[in-house]
């Protein structure tokens, strides 16, 4: 038996709940599969979940909407606030991969209301890897997948007070509103410096390569790169910067191949201003 509040509708949920049941089909990002559905009653995992060694992917519920999920079963990854309203991540299961890596699978968004439940945000694979985590972009919410290495899948929003899934922005807003951060996850390094010079980013001044592994990738032609790790991913890390800015963007994998590693992941780092998104 499913976890349910709509016994109890209060006029702001009944309000939001009538909104989003008025939203087509058409406004769902359908490349990601995510879907919103409204009303939906959060159902009971079959036994609670144990993250296990992936535990440092969950947290401890601290808001009413978290702890409702949590008494569900599930294990709690994520809770942020979407305007008045509660977000809450949640997944039903994970496993372990090479170099401590992990898998997360079968997750969820619970858009509450207080303790009361609004809307899911569902895979449309009940099982994958879509959904695992959020982090806070600017006003809206950041879904990032449950892959061994994460990437940003799509956001949630409020449209006139009413949640909403929209597709990831082609940049995000760094520094005040003064930079530009392309969105380069799961690119070659190749093209990520295509699009970082298009938004104003250069390398980092040349320096000698701190280990053999660094050496290997500016002999293929890349400069900025600070260190490599031998080991698992191939980790690399590079610095762009941007008058008094700098980007650390973080590369796996064959950094052979002609247009160079993927991009896992990057930070900005402001002039004495914070470095998140906004």
């Amino acid at each position: 038996m499913g976890v349910s509040h709509l016994s109890r509708c209060p006029i702001r949920r009944t309000m939001i709940v009538a909104a989003l049941c008025g939203v087509p089909a058409a406004a769902q990002p359908a490349a990601t599969d995510i879907t919103l559905k409204p009303g939906t009653e959060l159902p009971q995992a079959d036994v609670p979940i144990d993250l296990g060694l992936c535990r440092h992917h969950g947290v401890e519920p601290r808001t009413a909407a978290g702890q409702v999920v949590g008494g569900a079963g599930w294990a709690v990854t994520d809770e942020a606030p979407l305007g008045a309203l509660t977000a809450v991540s949640f997944v039903a299961g994970s496993r372990t991969m090479t170099s401590g890596a992990c898998v997360l699978s079968g997750g969820r968004v619970g858009i509450f209301d207080g303790a009361e439940l609004l809307a899911l945000v569902e895979d449309s694979q009940p099982g994958g890897t879509a959904i695992a985590h959020l982090r806070r972009s600017g006003d809206r919410l950041r879904i990032w997948d449950g892959a061994m290495l994460s990437r940003p899948v799509a956001d949630i929003m409020l449209a006139e007070n009413v949640p909403a899934i929209v597709p990831l922005p082609p940049f995000d807003i760094f520094c005040g509103g003064a930079l530009r951060m392309p969105l380069i996850h799961g690119l070659t390094l190749g093209d990520a410096n295509i699009l970082l010079a298009d938004h104003g980013w250069e390398p980092a001044g040349p320096a000698p390569p701190s280990d053999p592994i660094a050496a290997e990738l500016v002999a293929n032609g890349f400069t900025g790169v600070e260190h490599c790790s031998g080991t698992g991913f191939v980790f690399c890390t590079l610095s762009f910067v941007q008058g008094s800015a700098t980007a650390s963007v973080l590369t796996f994998g064959d950094m052979n191949l002609p247009a160079g590693p993927l991009v896992a992941d990057y930070d900005v780092t402001c002039p004495d201003l914070s470095s998140q998104p906004g």
